[in-house]
């Protein structure tokens, strides 16, 4: 399936116009884990606009490596494999509609071979503004996981920069008693984040930050999810780079703190730091 689908995505970019693809590598780092001590992660994503479409395809693989928290010595490598597929077709100017899958496969966690499905819109109205509506559903073995998701935006000038302020909120129910011999205390969470990108001469950034606790969160517009049982509270993104004719280079950072409900251990942070090149055909 993986070989499948990454020739998918180096054919979508190279044979067709209008095609953009997304290579990031990065290390992840864990601090108060009860197992999980470091890692690597890349991902590949490649997108194609034709017409009012858009299709994007993603393959995501995470390596950790955990170790007995008593002896410290090592134990089995988490392996994660995530592919997703989206489609955007805007019926016209102000209004888009969407749609997202991603395929899960972990080889240790219980939400191995889950599925997420994806619908939404986004609409923009007058004067830069404009607003989202998502709504997804994590199809896992032993429970669901239903999320709504609402964005309002706003584009802006400013001098010689251009940029783009987004305010979110998600909501999140599970539909179901237990992930694996955990059994679940809450079920419903909400939680609100704050993103500001900006393009000045050449040169991007972002910034972001999402509080309130939160579990099995979809994220970036159905590209990403967060399949295990942790309870992230804390989430603040850094990105910069820049452009150059047919290529841009980047660097990201973010940063989350939370609770891992299987283990019961607090206070769990995991910091990640990648780079990034995007080439457009």
């Amino acid at each position: 399936m993986k070989k499948i689908f990454l020739t998918t995505i180096l054919s979508l970019c190279t044979l067709y116009a209008q095609s953009e693809i997304t290579i990031l590598s990065g290390q992840k780092d864990y601090n108060n884990s009860r197992t999980k001590v470091d890692g690597d992660t890349f991902r590949i994503d490649a997108s194609h606009r034709y017409s009012k479409s858009k299709i994007s395809l993603g393959y995501q693989k995470d390596d950790v490596d955990r170790e007995h928290p008593m002896t410290k010595l090592p134990i089995d490598t988490l392996h994660v494999e995530k592919f997703n597929l989206g489609y955007d077709y805007d019926v016209n100017k102000e209004l888009t509609l969407k749609g997202s899958y991603i395929k899960i496969l972990d080889n240790l966690a219980p939400t191995d071979q889950g599925k997420v499905y994806g619908l939404g819109a986004s609409y923009k109205l007058p004067k830069g503004f404009g607003v989202g509506v998502n709504v997804y559903q994590s199809d896992y073995q032993r429970f669901d996981v239903d999320q709504y998701d609402l964005t309002l935006f706003k584009g802006f000038k400013l001098a010689e920069a251009k940029g783009k302020i987004s305010i979110i909120g998600k909501s999140i129910h599970i539909d179901g008693n237990n992930y694996g011999t955990y059994t679940f205390r809450d079920k419903d969470y909400f939680t609100t984040g704050v993103k500001l990108g900006l393009n000045y001469k050449g040169y991007f950034g972002g910034i972001g930050a999402f509080f309130g606790k939160r579990m099995f969160t979809v994220l970036d517009n159905g590209t990403k999810v967060q399949h295990h049982a942790m309870e992230q509270d804390k989430t603040y993104m850094l990105s910069l780079g820049k452009k150059f004719e047919h290529l841009d280079i980047f660097a990201k950072y973010s940063f989350q703190n939370g609770k891992e409900l299987p283990e019961n251990q607090d206070d769990v942070d995991q910091k990640v730091i990648s780079f990034g090149l995007n080439f457009k055909f």
